[in-house]
């Protein structure tokens, strides 16, 4: 989902024979959101050429290979758009969609007459995936006989689509009988981000469905107006539906009222840990001065028998401390807990209560906290580095540099790089430009990108050698963070010609399987982890290649052991990276494949730094995620064990999985 942490490296095998075009250096990072786009796979011409010429080949196949090479300028998808075959017409739509080309549009409105359902709806998602403001007007004529499917797609393109002269017909929606449409119309108009909408979400605000309630509340946020949505968000703090409550207290804290901060307050008893977290995360956002019952409630949240709330507490109190007294009996309390939360039994806690106690009490606070930099916890580790740049830099720089040094394992050296730069110290620049020729390409990428944040010009010699010896090597994103690191240091044009001297060489890209047209014969996985078994049903016809390549990398045991290493409280666990920085992967690339599926609760989607970048990683919902939806390729659902995902922490393993067939 995210890169975590500042700099390259604090986001976040073998070659499965299959989508060949897809397959190119780089390396899936983390989910939401997406970052810097990772170099994209070349194809031969010819090679392209003569795929689209080969008219022996089933249809299925021709199409599916011309849009894993992204190809419309040869014409082949959009003959196949005018195919007499409405399946094929439907899956030439679905294919222009991934393309998110803008050139396409035109190919793609007749479609929204045909005769066929099932190819209007992909027409319909595909100009939604595209964004072109074009598609406007062909979709708001379409609404008014839509039937609730084509309608419900519709409402989600028109909000894809951004053109808030859209708002009076999506927000017309919010008084349709359907609670399938209320719901659309909601999510569509937290999209769209129109003040207009604001009287007509607040009339749905108590609907008598707790699904378009939730929308409701979700959408709120995006509407700038405390004084009236905040009041509206509180009376549902109450809710009988925990996601109500959670979105209500995300969408007070969005506001950034204070006058909200009373509310949230009274949520952090609430039974579920998802509205907790969702109330912390407001509070943080709102940073009333007038804090210190907000400190004391907090400091009481460090106690709460789930560790996602025990951690989000912590964290949150890094930043409170700014407001209230040193000398305060809540603050002098709120220290004596967070010295407590450093045995706590769980790691991202830990973490988080060092990097408050530096917070709050500087120098004064690594006697207590130094310890954990050999906790048994690399993430820990990594925590307690991460704080050590909140100290004077003279102090900070000894214990950053003493994890630089070879040996350290590979995500505290990535750390201490990072941190190095933003100590702004020019005494550290020799260590850094050594830790370019690290072992570890991730490593010095991480160094790069500290070096120019110092502005060292002196670094440039030494980049330009590390960029030409790493050419060779899979990872394209921390290649690219070289390359940006030179832009900075040395501009575009001399590193501009760089690349062009020293072209990264791509992944070899395999024999295309023969039944690569076709959806895999699987049926789900069984992931036995640390904290217990996680069953899924993989969607085989809607990410074909997505759950091939997963199935092809789990039975070779590539996940076998690997650290669950990002959890993000009433979000996401996020998995399947080798080195577990959340910057690895197996050292090729795979196309997106977007789909109609939805980020609900549980959904299993596949984690980028940018389009067509996923790789390994993967991550499951702890809650529906509406803002994902079509950015993010959804391959499996959680079918059992969702208390098993909300019972994950960070460090957490993959123990083995299992393929269901």
């Amino acid at each position: 989902m995210s890169r975590a942490g500042r700099g390259w490296a604090a986001a976040g095998l073998l070659a499965a024979g299959l989508c060949a075009a897809s397959l190119a250096a780089g390396a899936a990072t983390a989910p939401v959101p997406a970052a810097r786009p990772a170099a994209k796979p070349a194809r031969p011409a010819s090679r392209a050429v003569a795929a689209a010429a080969d008219t022996s080949r089933d249809p299925r196949w021709l199409i599916a290979r011309a849009e894993d090479e992204r190809r419309w300028s040869d014409g082949l998808l959009a003959r196949f758009l005018a195919s007499p075959d409405p399946a094929l017409r439907a899956r030439a739509a679905l294919a222009v969609g991934r393309l998110q080309d803008s050139a396409t549009v035109v190919g793609l409105l007749p479609l929204l007459r045909d005769p066929d359902a099932r190819v209007r709806g992909e027409a319909v998602f595909a100009l939604g995936q595209i964004g072109d403001r074009r598609a406007r007007e062909p979709l708001e004529r379409l609404l008014p006989a839509a039937d609730p499917e084509l309608a419900d797609l519709a409402l989600e393109a028109l909000g894809k689509l951004g053109d808030r002269g859209s708002t009076p017909v999506v927000a017309g929606f919010l008084r349709d009988p359907s609670p399938r449409l209320r719901g659309a119309a909601a999510v569509a108009l937290w999209r769209l981000a129109d003040s207009s909408a604001i009287d007509r979400l607040i009339e749905r605000a108590d609907d008598p469905d707790s699904e378009v309630r939730w929308r409701v509340m979700w959408a709120l946020e995006r509407v700038v107006a405390p004084d009236r949505v905040v009041l509206i968000a509180a009376l549902h703090l109450e809710d009988s539906d925990w996601l109500t409550r959670a979105y209500a207290a995300r969408t007070i804290g969005r506001q950034r009222s204070l006058r909200g901060s009373a509310y949230l307050l009274q949520r952090l008893g609430d039974p579920h840990p998802g509205v907790v977290v969702n109330a912390i995360a407001g509070l943080q956002l709102i940073a009333d001065s007038s804090s210190a019952p907000t400190i004391r409630l907090l400091t009481g949240a460090l106690s709460h028998p789930h560790p996602y709330v025990r951690a989000a507490a912590a964290t949150a109190l890094v930043d409170r401390f700014a407001w209230v007294s040193a000398d305060s009996l809540a603050a002098r309390v709120a220290v004596d807990s967070l010295a407590r939360r450093l045995s706590d039994p769980d790691g991202a806690t830990r973490g988080a209560a060092a990097r408050a106690l530096i917070a709050r009490r500087g120098e004064r606070a690594l006697p207590l906290v130094a310890p954990l930099l050999g906790d048994g916890s690399v993430y820990v580790r990594v925590a307690v580095l991460r704080a050590l740049s909140l100290l004077p830099a003279s102090r900070a720089a000894p214990l950053l540099l003493e994890r630089l040094r070879p040996g350290v394992p590979l995500a505290e050296r990535m750390a201490a790089a990072e941190e190095l730069g933003s100590l702004k110290l020019r005494s550290v620049a020799p260590p850094l430009r050594e830790a370019l020729a690290d072992t570890a390409l991730l490593v010095a990428a991480s160094a790069a990108s500290a070096l120019a944040e110092l502005g060292d010009s002196a670094s440039v010699p030494r980049l330009t050698r590390a960029y030409a010896e790493r050419a060779s090597e899979a990872d394209a994103d921390a290649r690219i963070s070289i390359r940006d690191a030179l832009r900075t240091l040395a501009g575009r044009a001399f590193t501009d010609s760089l690349e062009r001297a020293h072209p990264p060489r791509n992944a070899a890209a395999p024999p295309v399987p023969p039944d690569f047209a076709q959806p895999p014969a699987v049926k789900g996985a069984v992931l036995h982890t640390t904290a217990g078994d996680i069953a899924w049903s993989f969607y085989v016809n809607e990410a074909p290649q997505t759950v091939r390549n997963f199935v092809r990398l789990a039975e070779a045991g590539y996940f076998d052991g690997l650290a669950i290493h990002r959890v993000v409280p009433n979000f996401v666990i996020q998995d399947g990276d080798p080195t577990g920085t959340g910057s690895g992967g197996p050292g090729y690339t795979i196309r997106c494949e977007y789909n109609r599926l939805r980020y609900d609760t549980g959904m299993v989607g596949m984690a980028l730094s940018g389009k067509d970048t996923g790789g390994s990683q993967w991550f499951i919902t702890h809650s529906p995620q509406p803002r994902l939806d079509g950015r993010y390729t959804i391959f499996a659902r959680v079918t059992a064990g969702m208390d098993v995902v909300w019972r994950v922490v960070q460090g957490d393993r993959v123990l083995k999985v299992d393929i269901l067939r």
